[in-house]
């Protein structure tokens, strides 16, 4: 009987793993610019609390923000876990 499948190696959705999220900031640089963008992170998430965030891609302005609120996060998991997240900034 062949063993079953095991589960994904990906990152999940930090959504599902991370119920308490903290919102980031908006820089004022970003507003004084005029800069929108979507921020994409990697969180690396041990035992429930973000222990690493790595930014993917996005308007450097926000990396910053983006890596503190996600440090805050309240997560629900047992070992290591990698997860991704996007960031829609808009400013008018």
């Amino acid at each position: 009987m062949p063993a079953p499948p095991a589960p994904p190696a990906g990152p999940v959705n930090i959504g599902v793993v991370c119920p308490k999220q903290v919102k980031p900031e908006i820089p004022r640089k970003a507003l004084q610019d005029g800069i929108s963008g979507v921020v994409r992170a990697e969180a690396r998430i041990v035992d429930g609390v973000v222990k690493e965030v790595r930014v993917l891609s996005g308007p450097r302005v926000y990396h910053a923000s983006v890596r503190a609120a996600m440090l805050q996060y309240q997560c629900q998991s047992s070992g290591e876990v990698t997860a991704l997240q996007e960031f829609e900034f808009k400013v008018e």
